[in-house]
């Protein structure tokens, strides 16, 4: 069964394509194509530019088709001093997952095509040699740094990639040890109460006719049993609202990213001895915080320093952009500033080279119940 075709591979976008544009440099100065070289030598740019799409999908065939963009590479070198055609295969070495061993036999192979350039200068007329010989020379050593530079990029990627999935992961976890904690609180409260309930009420379903007050009493028990069963319902429904500002941190990092914005983070290890009630308070005003620098700061990056004083707990949400202006006070930083007051903290914030948010919440706030 033929299969269905690609023009690029799904994971790398139309974007490798870009690169391309450099092959109209030899295209426009050949122009006119009078003669057999030069028709010759667009049939063989065509070629590369297939080579390159082909070993783009890293398939069996990928030795073969590199081997090609060397070759064709080195004839422009060596009859037009095109050297820059070699950055194509370069790049390429360095982009490719290979192992390290393969690598090094594609990196040597490159060399060798290299070998033959200087000598070819000199079968050049003489103005064209002292115009190329710097230009080869620059070519030549960025062509030589390309494969490790591209596969320090590939590593990168890899790296980040590795990261997305991780907090990805993370995240299933921490709903899933939501949802464990939520299934032990009802086991553990709900069901014992209710077990209670059923064992009074039976009873007083056969003390009913025996003896009335000894019934009533019984179902006084079923009813105060009940009236408590309740209270813990909202209990646990109460605390179930509270957002931890772990799980904030994931939501934050998530929004970052789609915005293009570059976080980074200090002392996140340091909330772990913040009450919950006040790290729900906290998660509030750091996503208010993070909402205001994707939608008015234009930033590039964006930081979260956690601090821990022996008074307070101290939070700074700071950005490269350009500030909020005369607006910053109706960006819900009144609501925000409100909130933080709520648990005896303070707020304040500056704009110098971007915008810098700083709320402190006393270390020893005791832990209350929230009904809002």
């Amino acid at each position: 069964m033929i299969g269905k075709f690609r023009l690029y591979p799904k994971e790398d976008g139309f974007v490798a394509f870009i690169w391309l544009i450099f092959i109209l440099i030899p295209i426009i100065a050949m122009f006119p194509y009078d003669n057999v070289d030069k028709q010759l030598a667009l049939v063989l740019l065509g070629i590369f530019v297939v080579t390159y799409r082909n070993c783009l999908f890293n398939g069996k065939w990928f030795p073969f088709w590199m081997g090609l963009m060397y070759v064709i590479s080195l004839f422009y070198t060596l009859y037009f001093g095109y050297i820059y055609l070699f950055i194509y295969p370069a790049w390429m070495i360095g982009f490719m997952p290979m192992k390290k061993k393969v690598f090094r036999y594609y990196y040597i192979a490159l060399l060798c095509m290299l070998v033959p350039v200087p000598f070819a200068l000199n079968q050049l007329p003489e103005y064209m040699t002292n115009e190329l010989r710097i230009t080869i020379f620059v070519y030549g050593f960025f062509i030589c740094a390309a494969p490790f530079a591209g596969r320090s990029i590939r590593k990168q990627a890899q790296l980040r990639k590795q990261m997305y999935q991780s907090t990805q992961r993370m995240e299933y976890v921490i709903k899933q040890e939501e949802r464990y904690r939520i299934a032990r609180d009802l086991h553990d409260t709900l069901g014992q109460s209710l077990s209670i309930m059923t064992i009074k009420a039976e009873l007083a379903g056969k003390l009913i006719v025996k003896d009335h007050e000894l019934a009533k009493k019984e179902m006084t028990e079923v009813a105060d049993t009940s009236r408590g069963t309740l209270q813990t319902v909202r209990e646990i429904v109460s605390s179930m609202r509270y957002v931890l500002i772990v799980e904030e941190m994931i939501t934050i990092e998530k929004n970052l990213r789609t915005a293009k914005i570059i976080l980074s983070t200090e002392g996140e290890e340091l909330t772990e001895g913040i009450p919950a009630d006040i790290q729900n308070t906290v998660s509030y005003c750091l996503r208010e915080c993070i909402t205001n620098v994707i939608r008015h700061s234009k930033a590039g990056q964006c930081k979260i320093c956690i601090k821990k004083t022996a008074t307070d707990y101290l939070f700074i949400v700071e950005d490269d952009g350009r500030g909020m202006g005369q607006s910053i006070q109706g960006n819900g930083l009144t609501g925000l500033r409100e909130r933080i007051e709520s648990v005896d903290g303070e707020l304040e914030f500056t704009q110098k080279n971007g915008t810098k948010v700083l709320f402190t919440v006393p270390v020893n706030k005791k832990e209350e119940t929230i009904n809002d």
